[in-house]
């Protein structure tokens, strides 16, 4: 039986967010060209407040359309999941981006945790653990920042790629998820990372797909890897070679490595 975080440590995941936005009033005025600068501000969730209309869409989604914002891009644009209605990639100036993030600047609008970790805190499990358990949020709470990779655990280059990255395991403080790509039992996938030395929390089986095709584009090759902030702000993205990981490597350390770097808990990606 898969073990989930109970509500109260959900809640001591969220208090560490807390201190982060003690001072966001004593901010400038967030502007659709400063958005991107300022992902502490980012909400969580995005709501349309002209018409815009999609390329494959007959009719335009309407003024009041509501979805989870997956980040903010820096040409302009937003990243949206409007659920059955797709990920779009919507100009910032249709939505209410700019009012929202100065709203939770004023204090008018709780954030409670960075967005990304809101999002994954309570979907992952703790490979780490002796049994098959879910991570507890509080492993991931301050980390700076994930290095999300989405491969096969079946695929005969896993193990190449596992080694190849077990260095930048907390690296920074940084978080490896791994995103199993395919269908694997949950088991299978924990004994797999544990056989190899490599426990890194990793999606449910059921999760990781949508969730997926929720931080990258259907047409990514892979192997593939996203770094990027706890608010969700791509640092790097791109393919994954187990013989390559220089590139990803030095964009790790030029991101993070001035990051203050907190207490690593527990099957937080590291055997301990």
């Amino acid at each position: 039986m898969r073990s989930r975080p109970s509500i109260r440590r959900c809640a001591r995941l969220l208090l560490h967010a807390l201190p982060a936005f003690a001072t966001a009033a004593e901010m400038p005025a967030v502007t659709a060209a400063s958005l991107f600068e300022n992902e502490r501000l980012w909400p969580y969730r995005v709501t349309l407040i002209e018409p815009w209309q999609p390329a494959d869409r007959e009719e335009p989604l309407k003024v009041g359309s509501s979805g989870v914002l997956i980040r903010v891009e820096p040409r302009g644009v937003a990243r949206i999941d409007f659920s059955a209605e797709g990920k779009r990639q919507v100009p910032i100036e249709r939505t209410d981006l700019v009012e929202s993030a100065n709203r939770i600047r004023r204090g008018e609008l709780a954030k409670q945790a960075p967005n990304f970790v809101h999002a994954i805190a309570t979907r992952l499990v703790d490979s780490a653990s002796g049994t098959l358990a879910g991570l507890s949020p509080e492993a991931i709470a301050g980390r700076p920042g994930f290095l999300c990779v989405f491969t096969d655990p079946d695929d005969e280059a896993f193990e190449a790629l596992a080694v190849a990255l077990a260095p930048l395991r907390d690296r920074h403080g940084v978080v490896t998820v791994l995103f199993p790509q395919g269908t694997h039992p949950d088991a299978r996938t924990r004994e797999r990372l544990r056989s190899l030395g490599w426990t890194v929390p990793f999606l449910y089986d059921f999760l990781s797909e949508p969730y997926t095709r929720t931080l990258i584009d259907e047409s990514t090759t892979m192997p593939a890897v996203l770094l990027q902030t706890d608010e969700g702000r791509v640092v790097y993205q791109g393919g994954l070679r187990a013989d390559d990981v220089q590139e990803l490597t030095a964009a790790l350390d030029a991101a993070f490595g001035s990051a203050p770097v907190p207490a690593v808990a527990t099957g937080a990606g590291g055997g301990r």
